[in-house]
């Protein structure tokens, strides 16, 4: 079974490997990169044999949203700045850069165990010397093991859930920082480090490297896809939209958000906020919409549970039918979540967002 476990543990090796005959094949010829898909004569086939076994047939993904080739290891180095790279790894992404001491990474998911160092020491010898949670998820960071001997560094936030963890694949930081700004000096480069504020989880911060043009945080856009469920359950889904605007408050070429197949620009992140505004507004519509008291009526009385789901789940399916109809070309998999999202909107509006929210 393929599930986000597997994603994680693996990259998008698994997932390939489950698809079987009919994923995506790419074409190598030098730096040209073409993609070969199935005919739509194929498409419609594996749609009536997912039919047949009960199993959902999805929207195709755009072309900007898949996969680029790697380099035969399991892993992709992309550059992006004058000192600084990304390593892509399926479905997850690192940063490092390289500084005059040594080098700076910021997260390490266990899907790329191994392959960090690996990358790293391709582009120069210098040691890691520095790492930077971007929040305490383990999907993200839980490799951070394979550099012992770095100085780790963590919002307040994220420090305080580490040690509720107690994980040693996820040792406490040995330098912690707190409030919304913080600025380092590390081997000569700049880095700040801004908390807007709980977001997709409380200390989950956004990087920025000013001199590479390069903003990283982890988790709130996904370049060119829907967001995963629940914008990742979300601790404070308002706080991803400030997060949208923190990171579009910086001047940066390059976006890193932690997952997908590519880096991201700022239109890119200009796009997930429209996505989220519209998402947000088009639940708050069809709450007002959609009578809960008719869908109360359905079950028993004094089951609030249950008309709660009722309700919840009507609305839902109106929200993703509505915004299919919308970006469903524009962006990637807005058919696989958003019904799912559209239910922990709908509490977020109902308990975390100020009145005049968004």
């Amino acid at each position: 079974m393929v599930n986000r476990r597997t994603v994680i543990r693996g990259g998008s090796a698994a997932v390939a490997a489950a698809a079987g005959a009919g994923a995506l094949t790419l074409a190598v010829d030098g730096d040209n990169v073409s993609a070969a898909t199935p005919s739509d004569q194929d498409t419609n086939g594996r749609d009536a044999v997912a039919a047949a076994a009960g199993t959902p047939a999805f929207l195709p993904l755009p072309p900007n949203a898949k996969p680029l080739p790697d380099n035969g290891k399991g892993y992709r180095i992309q550059r992006v700045g004058s000192n600084a790279y990304v390593v892509v790894t399926g479905f997850v992404q690192s940063v490092f850069v390289v500084t005059q001491d040594g080098v700076v990474l910021v997260d390490a998911p266990p899907a790329s165990s191994g392959k960090l160092k690996e990358a790293i020491a391709s582009v120069t010898a210098k040691p890691v010397t520095h790492f930077i949670y971007s929040h305490s998820h383990l999907d993200h960071v839980g490799a951070v093991t394979d550099f012992p001997n770095v100085t780790r560094i963590a919002h307040a936030d994220c420090a305080t859930i580490l040690a509720l963890h107690k994980d040693p694949a996820r040792p406490m930081p040995q330098k912690v920082v707190s409030g919304r700004y913080n600025t380092l000096y590390i081997g000569g480069e700049e880095i700040r480090l801004i908390y807007p504020g709980a977001n997709h989880e409380a200390g989950n911060i956004l990087t920025y490297f000013p001199r590479q043009r390069l903003a990283v945080m982890t988790d709130v856009v996904m370049p060119g896809w829907a967001p995963y469920r629940g914008w990742g359950n979300a601790d404070y889904l308002p706080g991803i939209l400030l997060g949208h605007d923190a990171i579009l408050e910086l001047d940066f070429d390059t976006y890193v958000g932690g997952h997908v197949y590519r880096t991201g620009t700022r239109a890119d992140v200009k796009q997930s906020r429209a996505f989220f505004v519209d998402f947000w507004n088009t639940v708050k519509k069809n709450m007002s919409a959609i009578s809960f008291s008719e869908a109360a009526a359905s079950v028993e009385a004094e089951n609030a549970w249950a008309a709660q789901k009722v309700w919840i789940d009507e609305i839902a399916k109106a929200t993703q039918t509505e915004l299919v109809e919308r970006w469903g070309k524009q962006i990637a998999a807005v058919d696989t979540f958003t019904a799912d999202t559209a239910g922990s909107v709908v509490v977020s509006i109902s308990t975390d967002a100020t009145v005049n929210f968004p």
